[in-house]
């Protein structure tokens, strides 16, 4: 009792070390278990799949932790993803050219991402309840646009490969996920925005006090996150041949949010890193592979997920 009660211990260092290295050390651990259950788990055709599997969800998530680290959330990237991929399927069909295509749709993700920002920085409106309404307003656009059925696009082999093609050995769309993780973990580290970002999350007025631009900022975050969603929107679309109002389903976003707290950036903002949120999308994705190789039933893969979240929040309260 004393020496809860002593300020030294009241946070000791090792408590600390342990939240900062418990994502690396379970990653390893379960890797570790997984092989020694199932020899194929590290066989080099079954790890290029498990990257392939979370390049949608890990470029989402990588730009998601900036909007997390402000402390607000974006919950319509799953309709994002399904109008963006919508478009760019019947934009090819309607004889545009894969060019103006992508420009649309990732132009709209871009739009809709910056309209949610506006209204939460410059409305002053909850960040949950704006982006809960584009969710619906974003999904009933893309079943206006498409209704329920699936557009097959055909014919169209440079949009194929974006998808489904590969560059030495790996899935084009594993090197568009490295290429967004990289530029953003160099945009954290090295550049003004990185500083903002956390600034506004520790505390939105002192930082506006202190002369950053908060709700340029906070507007440009959600236009990334609608960015990103939009071009996962593709990918997607690219791998199946087909767009549909009906992508990204409701879970999608719960995906992305998980791997980015699982990465260690706290919901109430201040905190975060896109390198660990890649960790945490790869966690994350081994985990979903090795219970699928295993037969795991999928009502416990969901409990499994729902008790590793749970104690990723627990360890970030031992950081904060």
């Amino acid at each position: 009792m004393s020496a809860i009660a002593m300020p030294g211990m009241r946070d000791p260092v090792w408590r600390r070390r342990l939240a900062a290295s418990a994502l690396p050390l379970a990653a390893a651990a379960a890797v570790a278990l997984f092989a020694w259950i199932q020899p194929a788990f590290l066989g080099a055709d079954n790890l290029v799949g498990i990257l392939r599997q979370v390049a949608i969800v890990g470029i989402m998530a990588s730009a998601m932790t900036f909007v997390i680290m402000t402390g607000g959330i974006d919950l319509s990237i799953g309709p994002v993803l399904a109008l963006s991929g919508l478009v760019a399927v019947l934009s090819l069909d309607a004889g545009l050219g894969l060019p103006i295509a992508l420009a649309l749709s990732l132009g709209l993700g871009l739009a809709i991402g910056l309209c949610s920002g506006g209204l939460i920085a410059l409305g002053g409106l909850p960040p949950i309840i704006v982006t809960l309404a584009m969710l619906s307003i974003v999904r009933g656009s893309a079943l206006l646009l498409g209704g329920p059925d699936l557009h097959a696009v055909r014919g169209q082999p440079a949009f194929s490969f974006i998808g489904t093609g590969s560059i030495a050995g790996l899935p084009f769309s594993v090197w568009l996920f490295g290429a967004v993780a990289a530029t953003l973990v160099f945009v954290q580290r090295r550049s003004a925005l990185g500083l903002r970002v956390t600034a506004i999350g520790d505390n939105e007025r002192v930082a506006w006090l202190s002369g950053h631009r908060t709700r340029q900022t906070t507007m440009s975050l959600y236009g990334l996150s609608g960015l990103c969603a939009a071009l996962a929107g593709v990918i997607l679309a690219s791998q199946v041949h087909t767009g549909s109002a009906t992508y990204g389903e409701f879970g999608t976003e719960l995906d992305v949010i998980a791997a980015v707290v699982l990465g260690g950036t706290q919901l109430s903002g201040g905190r975060g890193s896109v390198a660990r949120t890649v960790l945490g999308v790869l966690f994350l994705g081994a985990l979903n592979n090795a219970m699928n190789i295993l037969d795991v039933p999928i009502d416990l893969q969901l409990i499994a997920k729902g008790v590793i979240i749970a104690t990723a929040l627990g360890l970030g309260r031992l950081r904060s």
